[in-house]
């Protein structure tokens, strides 16, 4: 009798285990959302309420840009987010509208854009060209360099959504083969800071943004995993049969 209890404790335990790596397997890691906000309504967290209607998409679709009243030319505007964990890395997406006659590094630029963390420094710097565009390689930015880090390119290199001139709608953090950007927050409060630069100063060379969501990293470990309902109902099951098995052990006794 000895022997069979043994063996059913080891039975007992190899279900738990498989169990339990069952559920790890099941439960996926869930992005949480700390801040999203397409403008529609208000502009809550950012330093201006600069809002306007633009073109969104090569249908004619409007919708409503943080800076879509063009007033954001050779300007910075920061996006303030609170509540973070310290030690946490944080996904950025947003889409930006590069207006005007963005010059890149051509001779009448440069003409930046950036977006700078304050806690991990620039995700963004790099120059833009849109327009009516010079046939050569004139703006440092591209996809795989958002950091105009990896030597120039054609104007409207990396573009997700094009006019035909101006303006055009770069996508960032979504889309495929787009940005993916993410910071590392070293404080509870982090300033995101969203800017144009350019030496020409042209009031046509502007940007807006819309739809900016920032969330926890889709990575094991750092985001909060809540149980969807299948695993709930295999969490369930395997309870009811841990308690099958402890009325069954004790009979054997």
């Amino acid at each position: 009798m000895k022997i069979k209890k043994v063996i059913f404790k080891n039975i007992f335990t190899g279900i738990c285990a498989a169990g339990a790596l069952m559920m790890v397997n099941i439960i996926p890691a869930q992005a949480v959302v700390v801040y999203s906000n397409d403008f529609e309504t208000d502009t809550n967290g950012f330093n201006t309420t600069a809002r306007g209607s633009l073109t969104s998409n090569n249908a004619g679709d409007i919708s409503i840009w943080l800076g879509g009243d063009r007033s954001f030319t050779n300007k910075s505007i920061y996006l303030t987010l609170t509540g973070l964990t310290v030690g946490n890395t944080y996904d950025v997406m947003f889409d930006l509208l590069i207006g005007g006659t963005w010059d890149g590094s051509w001779s009448f630029g440069p003409d930046y854009f950036r977006l700078l963390s304050s806690s991990s420094g620039a995700l963004v710097n790099a120059t833009f060209g849109v327009g009516r565009a010079p046939t050569r390689k004139t703006q440092t930015y591209s996809d795989a360099n958002p950091l105009g880090d990896g030597g120039l390119f054609f104007h409207g290199e990396g573009v997700d959504v094009f006019f035909g001139g101006i303006p055009s709608i770069f996508y960032f953090g979504h889309g495929a083969g787009n940005p993916l950007l993410s910071f590392t927050a070293n404080s509870m409060t982090e300033t995101l800071t969203f800017q144009s630069s350019d030496w020409q100063g042209i009031s046509d060379e502007f940007f807006a943004i819309d739809n900016v969501v920032i969330s926890t990293k889709t990575q094991s470990g750092t985001t909060s995993s809540v149980p969807e309902p299948a695993p709930l109902a295999l969490l369930g099951l395997g309870l009811m049969g841990l308690a099958v098995m402890r009325i069954f052990l004790s009979r054997i006794q």
